[in-house]
């Protein structure tokens, strides 16, 4: 630690030597001869690193603060080699490696604990009256780490009551595509998005990608799918040549950047209702390999804006899913899952430390028909899954209004989450893309609602309780959760720059 140490400047040696002694060494009567200059340790400071929040310790030349696997990566790929591993950073590069937005490159910001989060890490500092809390609680040593794993802080968040969540929930309102194949559609997504933001409307999508999309055809036989399906077999085709699925990663990491999700829809497309855990273990295998090897396996050149930890959501291609799919997201460590269907008023619930997110399910408005609320069934129900653009404004009044309708029940009643799932296809005339649009205009920047991702949803319900949202079920909101403390969790200040340097 610095402040054991002193710094001596010996001015009456030639090229100004600095010797580096401890504080408790006895000089000689030689070198009390000599002139001697005492230079304090260097003092830390926090610096602001951008205008989104971000924050550093530095002395002017060195830096430290909480560091990502993503900075890690870019510092290497800079040249940096072993010190890209060290406490600290030279203060230029780990400015450059920290990114743009609030938390450092490779986490995001968890809104409901003011904290960043990597993958299922918490990262620090965190406050003293935290880590008391955490020792209380019987976190052990863990409590004296700067990075603690998601599921012990959500619990010690959660049981110790040290947040203040609303009495009444957010109305959260889920919009997600499945695919990723079209680039038009990727584009028209994320300028919607913008454009929403833009006149105070924000909303954010969660895209569920398939793994062959960024294969070409020419490699399709590097994918044995499972279960008997067949070797180079897909059921939706493939990414095309490399220079076409290059345009498709540009994409995945613009909308990665732009605070979007990236979760995973498996690889072929196929249904795995009769899979076993084996099969479903090469499946999430083959997309790993896929995705996070899309650049050097097309020789592309580039890289992915996130990591394996960003993967934190599955939905199963035509929603089937077996006790094996359960097992092997488990063992990912995956925090949700939405391959399941459920009444429209339905509050999610953990099942094997998975959250449940599931499509709803309820009458249409025009037709009334039964019919689980994604756009592929009202094309099924409206047309028999056969175009008839003819129509197309009907279908696109049916969806909206049933959309509204899915909405006002759940705003007015128990607020629970409504979810719209669609996919990269502009079926009917685009019938269902327009009604889709509609409805999001309509709704998001509504007062207590919140278009977010599905893992800002799971950042929420990790801070409830199973009677918290037992109540919620029944509509019972106040005084749930009233909280009436609410403890600092970072412990990001000057004071602690220069304890921890």
């Amino acid at each position: 630690m610095f402040n054991r140490l002193q710094y001596l400047s010996f001015t009456g040696l030639s090229g100004g030597i600095l010797l580096l002694i401890s504080a408790c060494t006895p000089i000689s009567s030689n070198q009390t001869q000599q002139q001697l200059t005492v230079v304090n340790p260097p003092e830390f400071k926090l610096k602001a690193i951008n205008d989104q929040g971000g924050q550093v310790c530095t002395d002017g030349e060195k830096a430290f603060g909480p560091v990502t696997q993503k900075m890690v990566q870019k510092c290497q790929n800079w040249g940096g080699g072993n010190s890209c591993t060290q406490e600290q950073w030279t203060e230029s590069l780990y400015i450059n490696a920290y990114g743009s937005q609030r938390c450092p490159e490779g986490s995001r910001f968890n809104s409901y604990t003011q904290t960043c989060v990597e993958g299922q890490t918490v990262l620090g500092p965190f406050s003293p009256s935290l880590v008391a809390a955490c020792e209380e609680f019987g976190g052990g040593n863990a409590c004296e780490d700067k990075r603690w794993e998601s599921r012990l802080f959500n619990n010690l968040i959660r049981q110790q009551g040290k947040v203040q969540l609303p009495s009444k929930p957010p109305q959260f309102v889920l919009f997600a595509f499945d695919g990723s194949y079209s680039i038009d559609a990727w584009q028209k997504s994320r300028n919607f998005a913008k454009t929403m933001t833009e006149a105070g409307k924000p909303i954010k999508f969660t895209y569920f990608v398939s793994g062959v999309y960024f294969v070409s055809r020419s490699d399709r036989k590097l994918y044995d799918a499972p279960a008997g399906k067949g070797l180079g077999r897909s059921a939706i085709g493939w990414g095309g040549k490399p220079e076409e699925i290059l345009p498709r990663l540009e994409q995945m990491n613009l909308a990665y950047e732009e605070g979007h999700e990236i979760a995973s829809h498996a690889v072929g497309h196929f249904n795995g209702s009769k899979w076993s855990q084996a099969d479903w273990r090469k499946e999430f295998n083959y997309f790993d390999q896929f995705i996070f090897e899309a650049y050097s396996r097309n020789n592309l050149t580039g890289s992915l804006a996130f990591d394996r930890s960003v993967i934190q959501g599955f939905r199963a291609p035509e929603l089937g899913q077996s006790s094996g799919l359960y097992q092997v997201l488990a063992e990912d460590q995956f925090r949700y899952d939405t391959s399941k269907v459920a009444n429209a008023n339905y509050w999610p619930q953990q099942e094997n430390g998975i959250w449940n997110f599931p499509l709803g399910q309820m009458k249409t408005a025009l037709t009334g028909k039964n019919v689980v609320l994604m756009d592929y069934n009202f094309y099924y129900i409206h047309s028999r899954a056969r175009p008839n653009s003819s129509r197309a404004k009907f279908y696109e009044e049916d969806m909206f209004k049933t959309y509204m309708n899915y909405f006002q029940q759940n705003y007015q009643g128990n607020r629970a989450p409504v979810h719209i799932g669609h996919h990269f296809s502009a079926w009917n005339g685009g019938a269902y893309w327009n009604a889709m649009f509609r409805f999001a205009e309509e709704v998001c920047g509504l007062s207590e609602v919140q278009c977010v991702t599905y893992s800002e949803l799971a950042d929420f319900m990790d801070l409830l309780t199973p009677e918290q949202i037992a109540a919620y079920q029944k509509g019972e909101f106040d005084p749930v959760l009233s909280q009436p403390d609410e403890i600092q969790v970072s412990s990001m200040s000057e004071d602690w720059c220069n304890k921890e340097q």
